[in-house]
């Protein structure tokens, strides 16, 4: 590896390594969409007044106490198809991959474990069941300089590639649009595509891991030096912001 760019993998957890969004599915198993709060931080998320942050804030504190509620709806959802696949040509080509997620850490973790699934690090808010039963509930967001998601993608993709590597980005909303702002290529689907077409933005669709793959193991040799088609650079969400250094 010496001399050639390291390659690190960052993926989206729902809607993305998963065929659901989880945390989705949990709302709406727990009739927590319709609680006046929610409703209220919903309009100000759509309306693009208020970030993810407020959102889970109001939504998230309403699962205390609702453990079994909860597994109960994780063992219907399911990983996308091609997903394992993904993960052991990643283990192969000696590629650390991130699961990066603006939702819950048990319910990441949960999953991950049930299915088998092994990667380098998982980063998303911490937000738990501890083994005494109480609700842990936080966020992973350090970046004072703006408090508008719950788990500030940009910096983890920023400072990956302050330390060196190349970031391959999947993902498919609009917490992946912050997070994919550092990366040299993205594989988008559903409103991150979108985005992405919007902005002019180069991208890889896709809707299974079969497709990510199809395009990463015919053309290995020219990611790991670097010189793939649709490689960005220079690129800095708008929306963004990070403290003075």
């Amino acid at each position: 590896m010496s001399g050639m760019p390291k390659i690190a993998v960052v993926t989206d957890f729902d809607g993305t390594l998963m065929e659901q969004d989880v945390g989705d599915e949990l709302m709406l198993a727990m009739d927590v969409l319709t609680q006046p709060q929610v409703v209220e931080a919903s309009r100000l998320f759509g309306a693009k007044k208020a970030g993810s942050l407020a959102w889970i804030n109001a939504a998230y504190p309403l699962l205390e106490g609702r453990q079994e509620q909860v597994d109960r709806v994780l063992e219907r959802v399911s990983l996308r198809d091609g997903a394992q696949r993904f993960i052991d040509f990643c283990e192969q080509k000696e590629v650390p991959v991130t699961v990066l997620s603006d939702g819950m850490q048990y319910y990441i973790e949960r999953i991950l474990s049930r299915e088998q699934v092994k990667v380098s690090q998982v980063i998303a808010n911490p937000i738990n069941y501890l083994p005494d039963g109480q609700f842990q509930f936080g966020v992973q967001n350090s970046n004072e300089a703006c408090k508008w998601c719950g788990c500030c993608k940009a910096s983890v993709v920023k400072q990956l590639k302050e330390d060196g590597w190349q970031v391959i980005y999947i993902g498919d909303g609009s917490s992946d649009y912050y997070g994919s702002g550092f990366a040299d290529w993205i594989f988008a689907r559903a409103s991150l595509a979108g985005y992405l077409m919007e902005e002019g933005t180069l991208f890889y669709p896709f809707e299974t891991f079969h497709d990510i793959l199809n395009v990463l193991s015919s053309n290995w040799e020219r990611y790991a030096n670097g010189t793939a088609d649709r490689r960005l650079s220079g690129r800095f969400p708008a929306a963004c912001t990070f403290p003075e250094a």
